[in-house]
Order: C-alpha cells, then structure tokens, then sequence
C-alpha cells in the first residue's frame, strides 16, 4: 500500500478550493444560498406558515424571487420543510454543544461575569520606568559575574 503524502495533500486541496469557481459548492453544484436564506428568516417563515399558507406555497413565492435548489430547479414544498428541518436540526445541535460547554468546570465561562482580582492583590496602575531596568547586556554579565569562579583557569 503507497504511503500517503500529507503535505501533498494539503497543497491539491488548497488548489482545489483557489480554483473552484465563485458559486460553486464543494460538490460541484451551484451554491443558491437557499438554506442561508432559510436560516436567516426561518421565524418568518414559520410564522407565514402558522398564519395560514402552506409550504409550497411558501417555496413557490421563494422560487419567485429566485431562491433556487442547487441544480437551479424551482424550490418545492418537500425541498423547502427539508432544509427547515436541516436548519432546526443545526439550531439543537448548536445549543445542546453550548449548554454541555456551560457544564464543563475545565472551560472558561463566557457567559457570566468576569473574575477580578481583590484591590489588595491587583499589579499596581504606574508602571515602572523603563530607564530603572536593566539592559539585556546588564543581565548578562551579572550571570557571567555568577559563573566567574568556575569559569577561572587553575593555575600550576
């Protein structure tokens, strides 16, 4: 079995993305946009469904102003509750990882609120004055200075 280039690999999959037309997907179709659409105004969609219109006809206002399935055909009603489906899917996903995230003692928590150190223990507001510190060449010969006895040549 031939061993597997892996910088290789990353270089043909950089070209193929460089390459890919603009409005293609990785799969070769056309990127509509359609389930970005769906995703941004899925409470609107939803909500037009509730007050009454039905899926296909909520797709065929859709195909009206040019939201398109990946191979260009008019969006169906089927076409449509699939990808809210997909969209309500991802949305559980998403909030199911952050509430298992929000458990976790190891992470840090990004919600609530920041930690602080007590006035007694906090870095004092003035900073030092540069000129105060020593250079790099002041730090090293004070370490050279520490090494000078065993530096010393025994002498007959």
């Amino acid at each position: 079995m031939p061993k597997l280039d892996l910088a290789r690999l990353s270089r043909d999959l950089a070209c193929l993305r460089r390459d890919r037309p603009p409005g293609v997907g990785p799969n070769g179709r056309s990127a509509t946009g359609a389930m970005a659409i769906v995703r941004d105004n899925l409470a609107k969609l939803e909500s037009l469904h509730a007050a009454g219109a039905s899926w296909v006809e909520i797709a065929a206002t859709l195909a009206a102003q040019n939201v398109r399935h990946g191979s260009g055909a008019a969006l169906t009603g089927r076409q449509l509750t699939g990808l809210i489906a997909s969209v309500r899917r991802q949305q559980r996903r998403r909030e199911a990882k952050l509430a298992q995230r929000a458990t976790r003692p190891d992470l840090p928590n990004t919600g609530g609120p920041r930690l602080t150190l007590a006035a007694d223990l906090a870095a004092p507001r003035s900073a030092p004055v540069l000129s105060a510190l020593p250079t790099e060449d002041d730090l090293r010969r004070q370490q050279l200075a520490s090494l000078d006895s065993l530096l010393k040549e025994d002498k007959p």
